[in-house]
């Protein structure tokens, strides 16, 4: 028989990239815990993709001061949960740092194209949202009185009556102030959400597909909310 045999694939030889959280130390001498892909610091690989982007680098700049935004350590609880509903996602431009001072997805944002398939998870792009199409007043909308996104629940408990209200009328307000963390993550996963998923508004920078072993990387990201 001239059958050739198939060769066989040992599946450590099949090198996938590694992610980590470390503590590392930032151009200001500051300690702070940061992305590492196969043991080198994210912010330098940021830091070389935007070597001959000067504007956009100076916009992020120290990328090395930028938070890692997979923490439940928000000033509102709202934005904790929000991106945690980013990171059950099966495929989604996924926030993964931002600026520490502010931290609530109003500043400089940093994400990866994130695909998760059977047995790994892609960082197919890295980008920084850009801000500039974003509307208050769209987003007051896409909160409790966003009705598009109601579930029958939602249904039987607002309909006739918070849902009813007017953006910026006593009773709205009084509602928000009252469920400020309810409202919030509707808001985010009702507007911020979707404008972070359109294209025209992410200024890409590098093309970098990260693979990552899917179990490692969900343990990870599961370990960001023990602390």
């Amino acid at each position: 028989c001239n059958t050739k045999a198939k060769p066989v694939i040992n599946k450590q030889e099949i090198l996938m990239n590694t992610i980590e959280i470390r503590n590392i130390t930032t151009s200001s001498g500051n300690e702070m815990e940061g992305f590492c892909i196969d043991g080198r610091p994210l912010y330098k690989y940021i830091n070389e993709w935007l070597s001959e982007n000067s504007e956009l680098l100076k916009s992020i700049s120290p990328a090395d001061d930028l938070a890692i935004c997979w923490t439940n350590e928000y000033d509102f609880a709202g934005d904790a949960k929000f991106i945690e509903f980013v990171l059950r996602q099966n495929s989604a431009i996924t926030p993964i740092l931002s600026c520490p001072e502010d931290f609530d997805f109003s500043c400089i944002v940093i994400v990866a194209d994130v695909i998760k398939q059977d047995d790994k998870v892609i960082w197919r792009r890295i980008g920084k949202v850009n801000h500039s199409a974003e509307s208050f007043e769209q987003e007051k909308r896409r909160g409790i009185l966003y009705t598009a996104a109601y579930t029958d629940e939602d249904r039987i408990r607002y309909a006739d009556n918070i849902a009813l209200a007017d953006v910026d009328s006593p009773e709205w307000c009084k509602w928000i102030g009252e469920n400020w963390t309810e409202e919030l993550y509707r808001r985010r996963i009702n507007y911020t959400f979707p404008y972070y998923q359109d294209e025209k508004n992410i200024e890409w920078f590098a093309v970098c597909n990260f693979e990552f072993e899917k179990q490692d990387y969900h343990t990870l990201v599961e370990n960001c909310y023990k602390k």
